[in-house]
């Protein structure tokens, strides 16, 4: 085995499913804060919330509940999985991210992709995935640029920007990791992660052996994930954060042992909580992340 894919010692996430579609009338921000305050104290590393505003998925805001998480925790890093960035103003994003960076002295993470069809439409902008994928580029580069401690100028196709900056900027140095979504097979969404701080990938096969909606799987499970990682690390000598979720249907067993020999740093439990009950909820969490 070589050092690049040496197994690695991974943190373990919890995905807070604070979309109604998963926990019904239990996605609250009040449960989500209960949710993240247990995690906290039964060692889990990070806790993650998804980013959706449109009618196919429906969840509270992540940012926000966060902020609350944050003033209740003190270990747990403090998560999107993901925000679809151009929804909002990135220098809006980049200020409310800064701010609950330093409410949580340092403990924030971006989750960031393009999002779907419905974070868009649903309020009347144009589903154009080329000109908002040359949007989500620029948004990137002025978030960082605003994030650093130093007037910021930019002259973009979508963006503008002379000499701003912000009221203060995060915790972290150099800035707020910014981990990308990446859709196996796709190639472009892991050439762009290599300039950044990490993938949160997913492939067809994380769904099932008929994928999303569908989509061909182009392989098992442990073979996607191998072929996505392996692609992601030839583009960059820097790989940092490689997010993979380990409880997705028909992994194997040994499947988190497959994914910490791939080099993944975090293991993301996606699918631990219920609509049955509140407390039986608290109760898993409470049991701890998997061994």
């Amino acid at each position: 085995m070589s050092p690049e894919t040496a197994p690695s010692t991974a943190k373990h996430g919890l995905y807070l499913q604070n979309c109604h579609i998963y926990l019904d009338d239990l996605a609250t921000p009040g449960n989500m804060v209960e949710y993240a305050v247990a995690a906290d104290e039964a060692g889990w590393d990070g806790v993650f919330l998804a980013d959706g505003l449109y009618p196919d998925f429906p969840s509270i805001d992540p940012w926000i509940t966060l902020s609350g998480i944050a003033t209740r925790t003190s270990n747990v890093v403090l998560g999107s999985w993901i925000t679809p960035v151009c929804r909002r103003p990135p220098w809006q994003l980049a200020h409310d991210l800064a701010t609950l960076d330093r409410l949580s002295d340092g403990r924030v993470m971006l989750g960031a992709g393009l999002g779907t069809e419905g974070n868009y439409t649903t309020f009347g902008e144009e589903w154009d995935p080329r000109r908002i994928a040359r949007r989500y580029d620029e948004a990137l580069e002025v978030i960082a640029g605003l994030w650093e401690d130093t007037p910021f100028s930019y002259d973009g196709e979508f963006y503008t920007l002379e000499e701003a900056e912000l009221p203060y900027t995060p915790v972290q140095d150099p800035r707020i990791p910014i981990l990308l979504g990446c859709w196996w097979p796709n190639k472009k969404p892991f050439q762009r992660a290599a300039r950044w701080d990490g993938i949160m990938p997913s492939a067809p096969s994380f769904y099932g052996s008929e994928g999303e909606q569908g989509e061909p799987v182009t392989g098992t499970i442990e073979e996607e994930v191998g072929a996505l990682v392996e692609y992601y690390r030839s583009l960059t000598d820097d790989p940092g954060e490689i997010l993979l979720p380990v409880d997705v249907p028909e992994a194997p067993n040994d499947f988190a042992d497959t994914c910490r020999e791939l080099g993944a740093t975090w293991l993301l439990t996606s699918d631990l909580l219920g609509s049955d009950s509140h407390e039986r909820n608290l109760e898993r969490i409470r049991e701890g992340p998997p061994a």
